[in-house]
């Protein structure tokens, strides 16, 4: 499947591509970006950046890997990277995102989440999106709200074993009829 690149006012969205990979890492690599993660390593692996990108174009291939790296709109380096994980049903998804560190507050995950958003109930005819952050990533819940998604309550989710084995994260969800209105 193609995903398109998507254009906000300030952004680019692009679909992850082995090239990104070397960006993806600077940004992933840091404690302070991945202590807020279920599954990004840390430390982060000497081109776990451009291994990440491999497996979702092989995921692309059979209906998945919507993944996009954001860069800045006249920009050439990857900033952050975001995507939809697919249910089963293949009716809703999960959101996801990881920002570069240096960039933090100034709108750029929000803007990029609500680009995701409206690509996935008008693209993907989604009924439904999910997402949770880390009830410490205050910064975080502020983008799933900005977004429109809702908070529905707070849930423990399996992180890596080196971080615990466990996170208790608030939960938000967005569905077709409330992003409609």
């Amino acid at each position: 499947m193609t995903i398109p690149t998507l254009i906000t006012r300030r952004l680019r969205l692009e679909p992850l591509e082995p090239r990104h990979g070397r960006d993806v890492e600077a940004y992933a690599r840091l404690w302070e970006v991945a202590r807020y993660t279920a599954e990004v390593p840390h430390p982060y692996p000497t081109g776990g950046g451009i291994a990440f990108a491999e497996a979702v174009v092989a995921e692309r291939r059979h209906g998945g890997g919507h993944v996009w790296v954001v860069l800045e709109k006249t920009g050439s380096e990857a900033i952050g990277s975001i995507g939809l994980d697919l249910f089963e049903d293949r009716r809703a998804a999960e959101l996801g995102y990881i920002f570069a560190l240096w960039l933090w507050g100034r709108g750029y995950a929000t803007e990029a989440a609500r680009a995701v958003v409206d690509f996935a109930f008008v693209d993907l005819g989604l009924d439904a999106l999910h997402s949770h952050a880390a009830v410490v990533n205050r910064a975080s819940c502020r983008v799933l709200a900005k977004a429109g998604l809702r908070r529905i309550g707070n849930v423990a989710f399996d992180v890596l074993p080196e971080r615990g084995g466990s996170m208790i994260g608030e939960c938000y969800r967005l569905t077709r009829q409330e992003w409609r209105s």
